[in-house]
């Protein structure tokens, strides 16, 4: 229906409106009916399930008496939901029946915890125990029932040349082919390369790695890493309004969580989680995912630490003046359409623009600060060349691994969590860096070419929604 409207009896606004929405029916078809992931991906059902209650008790910790009877509605809930999700699974992808092994575990952990809290909350307290219990059966059952299905191919995530193409035509806003994608990201990885080893040795060192590693080994927290990351947070949001870098809207706010157990297997370090598009209460999750606590050796321990080193451009990301800020105002636009909007290279384009910002702005200034940003985009473009590998079906998720530990010095647990969602995410990975260079072609246009302040451009891009940059200039003063 929405095709049968021409694109060119709307401009503007519409035009964006009409744009993104219908991208977004056609990815939900592709993965509804063309490429059914909810019956090859067992990690659907559980993470909805014990995200569901997740949700709620994460964002009503100072009430949670008031939200306890829809969370003991859920936990009821989660036994027959599970049941029904198994029922549905056909020829699941082995790795994602391991990750889904893994959540489950997680969950079950989860609901133990959340077992004493929950039960002071309850207007029916000695409901809660046999609640949680059958809930974490459930999980165990699901568990046990999806490992027992007939596996479909180790490969089977990928999805292919003709639907990758696809994806980023609708996810990204870009027309390039799947090889033109790779030639991209090997390009990338090339001239990056050579810029963060000149600065390794501006820094007087032999190599990139060399300087990290000394760097990070030298690299002490005074505090536990949460801490750490709460405070690097707070501070980049007072600098972010000194030095008018964006307008920061009023009422919004952001807690700095630890890593639940059921999704420390899902990413790395640090992830965001933003607040529901229509509430009142704009909260937006900084998720810390400090690996070291699992560790039961003290090298070990140290070695995922470390991994966290340069943590103030990963607040930036995450937080001021990244994804925070970022969904703090789409939340706001008028366009009730505009706030469902997703497309990965807008938001992770902004983030990895806002990383290289704190650097040249003074925002993050570290001896090394320049290094660690150089390399986390090098990581970026590392990525470009995984996504287009692992979904035409040449690279194994071994060999995608492999490229992150030899390429970026990622240890082999780090390098897993983020492969991991790398197979489930076609065109995700690819976009962070792909993104930055279309802010980059934007600021060149619009600040350096028609004189605009670095405020007035942040919030021209950040006013429109999480859209594809190359469909903001169709319409707007970017256009040439």
């Amino acid at each position: 229906t929405l095709e049968s409207l021409p694109a060119s009896d709307f401009e503007g606004d519409d035009w964006l409106d009409r744009r993104g929405f219908l991208s977004m029916l056609r990815v939900d078809r592709l993965y509804s009916h063309d490429l059914p992931r909810w019956r090859d991906n067992p990690q659907g059902s559980c993470d909805a399930a014990v995200e569901s209650i997740f949700d709620l008790l994460v964002r009503h910790t100072e009430n949670l008496a008031a939200v306890a009877p829809a969370i003991e509605a859920r936990l009821a809930q989660i036994p027959d939901f599970l049941a029904a999700g198994a029922a549905n699974i056909r020829r699941p992808v082995p790795l994602w029946t391991q990750l889904a092994r893994k959540a489950c575990q997680g969950a079950s952990e989860f609901l133990s915890q959340i077992e004493p809290e929950l039960t002071a909350a309850s207007y029916h307290p000695k409901n809660v125990a046999p609640l949680i219990a059958a809930a974490r059966r459930a999980f165990e059952e699901y568990a046990g029932a999806v490992s027992r299905k007939p596996q479909g191919p180790a490969q089977g995530f990928s999805i292919g040349c003709a639907r990758f193409e696809f994806l980023m035509r609708e996810r990204l806003g870009l027309e390039m082919s799947l090889p033109e994608a790779r030639a991209e990201g090997l390009k990338l990885v090339a001239q990056l390369k050579m810029e963060v080893a000149q600065e390794a040795r501006r820094l007087g060192y032999r190599s990139a790695r060399e300087a990290l590693d000394e760097a990070a080994s030298r690299w002490i927290p005074g505090a536990p890493l949460i801490d750490v990351y709460r405070a690097t947070t707070e501070s980049l949001n007072r600098a972010v309004r000194k030095l008018g870098i964006a307008s920061i809207p009023d009422g919004e706010t952001l807690k700095v969580l630890p890593a639940p157990a059921f999704l420390r297997h899902q990413f790395p370090t640090a992830a965001y989680s933003a607040p529901p598009p229509y509430s009142k209460k704009q909260q937006g999750i900084f998720w810390v995912n400090d690996l070291s606590l699992g560790q039961k050796s003290e090298a070990k321990r140290q070695a995922e630490i470390r991994q966290h080193f340069g943590l103030e451009l990963t607040c930036v990301h995450e937080a001021y003046p990244g994804h925070h800020l970022q969904f703090a105002v789409q939340n706001r636009h008028p366009s009730k359409l505009r706030r469902l909007f997703a497309h990965s290279i807008f938001y992770e384009g902004w983030t990895m623009w806002c990383e290289k910002l704190a650097v040249d702005s003074g925002l993050v200034s570290h001896p090394a600060a320049r290094l660690i940003q150089l390399h986390d985009a090098l990581w970026r473009a590392y990525r470009i060349i995984i996504d287009c590998g692992l979904h035409s079906g040449e690279l194994t998720h071994a060999g995608a691994s492999n490229i992150l530990m030899q390429g970026v010095g990622f240890t082999k647990a780090r390098a897993a969590g983020d492969v991991n969602w790398y197979t489930s995410s076609p065109t995700v990975p690819m976009s962070y860096l792909l993104g930055r260079l279309e802010v980059e072609k934007l600021h060149q246009h619009l600040v350096h070419g028609q004189g605009w302040t670095l405020r007035q451009f942040h919030d021209w891009m950040l006013s429109h929604g999480a859209l594809p940059y190359p469909w903001l200039t169709r319409h707007g003063p970017g256009g040439t």
